[in-house]
């Protein structure tokens, strides 16, 4: 959308110039302002950087990527780096050290020295950890106890909601794009039809 406002002679696209506005001098409002200073000055070097680190502010990069006419390619080929081979490798260390089993017997212990309802809590909280450790170490073929709760079918629910209401939304959206292109002639779509039928 950015793109397409600045190939129409636009000096800014509203969605950045809205973010930029509202960019005071907060940590947030600093960090905008550098994504856009980075992806203006540095270029592929500057997107490879915000798709690398978990920042929400990737997405205020590609507006901007938008805006100074970023070639696709360098784009993709930036986030694809960056969000494929340094952003997973550092999520799969970080999940991998915090739930390591010392961390975790380190949280359940902490826990347990809770006042008033440590004591309380420690069991069901060990207990869940051993039921979720059962269900992603079973061997092939073998039943898991508890099948799924409540909030996991609501969640269910929700995904394939969203799902039919982009489907039902694309769809309409093509509709509409075809509707504008199809010429009206004495009240009738006419679809293919030339002056010399």
């Amino acid at each position: 959308m950015a793109r397409a406002a600045r190939m129409a002679g636009s000096d800014m696209d509203p969605e950045l110039e809205e973010a930029l506005a509202d960019a005071d001098e907060s940590l947030a409002g600093r960090a905008k302002k550098l994504v856009h200073h980075l992806i203006q000055k540095v270029g592929f070097w500057g997107i490879f950087l915000c798709a690398s680190i978990p920042n929400p502010l990737f997405d205020l990069a590609g507006i901007t990527c938008g805006h100074f006419l970023v070639p696709f390619s360098t784009f993709f080929g930036a986030t694809l780096l960056g969000k494929a081979i340094v952003k997973m490798h550092i999520q799969k260390f970080s999940v991998i050290f915090i739930f390591s089993k010392d961390k975790v017997e380190l949280l359940v212990n902490f826990i347990g020295s809770l006042p008033v309802v440590g004591k309380t809590l420690q069991q069901p909280f060990r207990e869940y950890l051993d039921q979720q450790k059962a269900k992603l170490h079973h061997k092939l073929g073998e039943s898991v106890g508890g099948g799924s709760s409540l909030i996991q079918r609501l969640y269910g629910f929700l995904v394939v909601a969203m799902l039919l209401y982009f489907t039902i939304s694309i769809v309409n959206s093509f509709a509409q794009r075809h509707a504008k292109r199809t010429p009206i002639i004495n009240g009738h779509a006419s679809v293919g039809l030339t002056k010399a039928e």
